[in-house]
């Protein structure tokens, strides 16, 4: 229930962002896109079989799709095919920040693509890669680093939390414990 918590709270930080920087369509300047939930669930979806992560991942996907503008079911697609890619990394890949910080980079640039590659393939965008890039990803990917270093930090003080939680619970029990692990006195 408190990664549920943590997740709805990394997705709303993406709304509040969204609204203090909205995406220019005309190309005039460079878009940064908040993909704070997107790391969150990157982060919770690591620990979690593939099945329950995919099913997250599309309702995550679904909210997304009905709180922004867009193409409906797009982004419940396109969040469940990253978190199953992202689960085949996932297995090269330590706790250490830089190794987070590099899938999750990772992460944000293949939903991005998916989504790029999917709106060419139905002819519904004709801009070229270069400029896709350089004005869409070019500042997400940088813009994002802070604040994926952010979700990383909230992910790990909530892991934190629930050990030290768990230890307290397993304390309370030490008698029944302790029973368990030699039988035979």
């Amino acid at each position: 229930m408190s990664k549920f918590i943590y997740l709805l709270i990394c997705f709303f930080m993406d709304l509040i962002l969204s609204h203090i920087f909205p995406i220019d369509y005309a190309l005039y300047r460079l878009n940064f896109i908040p993909h704070v939930g997107l790391i969150g669930l990157m982060l919770v979806a690591r620990e979690m079989d593939l099945g329950t992560a995919l099913i997250i991942a599309f309702g995550f996907g679904l909210f997304v799709d009905l709180t922004h503008y867009g193409y409906f079911m797009m982004n419940a697609f396109v969040f469940t095919l990253t978190i199953w890619v992202l689960r085949q990394w996932s297995n090269q890949v330590n706790e250490s920040i830089i190794e987070l910080l590099v899938l999750g980079v990772l992460t944000i640039f293949v939903k991005e693509l998916l989504i790029f590659s999917i709106l060419h393939l139905f002819s519904l965008s004709h801009i070229r890669f270069l400029v896709w890039f350089s004005h869409w990803q070019f500042l997400s990917l940088l813009g994002n680093l802070p604040l994926m270093a952010l979700a990383i930090y909230g992910y790990h003080l909530l892991e934190g939390f629930l050990s030290n939680k768990d230890r307290r619970r397993r304390q309370g029990e030490k008698t029944l414990w302790m029973k368990m692990l030699n039988p035979y006195e």
